[in-house]
């Protein structure tokens, strides 16, 4: 499928980057991010403190996790709202975007379990455990396959991508790329013992 192009260059003040904004793009691939990276280092965070004995880093585990808890409302929030401007048609992308949502939603409250687990360990003033981390663990595998999902909802069937991109300005090259070494060998010449060439 050819695309259309925008005929398009180098931005060069603040206000033809301002042009290029718009409104209506999906919120939902940037707040995915932060979901990500929280529940992962918090994950990270407490098997190190765990390990170490560092009480510093289990609560810097404690707090990304609350972090992920409340970021990942923003998350799904978004997610629903790319998912009812979506034009996916029944079939194969349809279930992804199914297994998708239904994931998130799973994801959601395995996290806020985890969020209530986490409290009830620091009201409790005890620390994190080997069971603590295993679940914390699936909960990141969850979050891992469920990510994967859309990302396949973006990469493989184009949901909320643009059908229009920028094409990049040419720009004549300042040198001559060398020639092949193959090319330089035939085009050689060649000056034998007796001073004549070949």
């Amino acid at each position: 499928m050819k695309r259309p192009i925008e005929k398009g260059g180098t931005v060069r003040s603040a206000k033809e980057a301002s042009s290029l904004f718009k409104m209506g793009a999906p919120m939902h691939p940037i707040f995915v991010h932060f979901t990500i990276a929280l529940t992962a280092s918090s994950l990270v965070f407490d098997a190190l403190g765990f390990f170490t004995g560092r009480a510093s880093l289990t609560a810097a585990g404690g707090w990304t996790l609350v972090g992920s808890a409340l970021m990942t409302l923003v998350t799904i929030s978004t997610g629903l709202t790319s998912s009812t401007r979506a034009p996916v048609e029944e079939g194969e992308a349809r279930s992804f975007l199914r297994a998708h949502m239904a994931l998130g939603l799973i994801f959601y409250g395995l996290l806020v379990a985890m969020a209530l687990w986490r409290l009830s360990l620091w009201q409790a003033g005890t620390g994190v455990s080997w069971l603590y981390l295993g679940a914390l663990g699936i909960v990141s595998l969850v979050m891992t396959v469920q990510g994967y999902l859309g990302g396949e909802l973006v990469y493989r069937y184009g949901v909320e991508v643009e059908q229009a991109y920028r094409e990049l300005p040419e720009r004549e090259a300042k040198s001559v790329p060398p020639a092949s070494s193959s090319r330089r060998a035939a085009s050689a010449t060649v000056v034998g013992k007796d001073g004549g060439t070949t």
